[in-house]
């Protein structure tokens, strides 16, 4: 799969996301040497770190996961191998669609897979059948060859 210019933008948002993140937690670890843990500045500091949560809901990220095992494996398929919950199923959709994601396929085998693919559908996806993808992959020290079943949805 080709790269991405929305999930390419996606992280580098999370690359700043992380750097900041990083900044913040060494400024903490100051402001407690300096001022202590009881200090106003380590107050502050909390409710500054409570503001800066993670840039993506779940399902974003998930949708963002998907596409970097993708892209590593240089596969042409989307695949989606994990599981989303039930307040994900929306925003991994909507990513697909800004990403202009045009299928996927979903391999995920988790107990809840019912639940995922009526959500799909839901979210205005179309199942369009049955399908098996094959990948190489590094295992065991050697390169082999996987195949995972799946079912191909469309993005509508």
């Amino acid at each position: 799969m080709d790269t991405n210019a929305c999930f390419e933008a996606m992280m580098q948002t999370v690359r700043d996301w992380r750097v900041a993140r990083d900044e913040r937690s060494a400024r903490k670890q100051t402001i407690i040497d300096t001022y202590g843990w009881e200090s106003k500045e380590l107050e502050a500091w909390y409710e500054e770190d409570q503001a800066a949560r993670y840039p993506f809901a779940g399902g974003e990220s998930k949708a963002l996961q998907a596409w970097r095992v993708t892209v590593d494996r240089d596969e042409n398929e989307f695949e989606m191998d994990d599981f989303l919950w039930d307040k994900e199923t929306h925003d991994f959709i909507e990513t697909l669609r800004k990403a202009g994601i045009e299928s996927f396929v979903y391999t995920n085998q988790s107990t809840a897979v019912m639940e995922n693919l009526h959500a799909f559908a839901a979210e205005g996806c179309e199942m369009t059948g049955l399908c098996t993808i094959a990948y190489k992959a590094d295992r065991f020290g050697g390169e082999q060859t996987i195949e995972a079943k799946g079912i191909r949805f469309t993005v509508k």
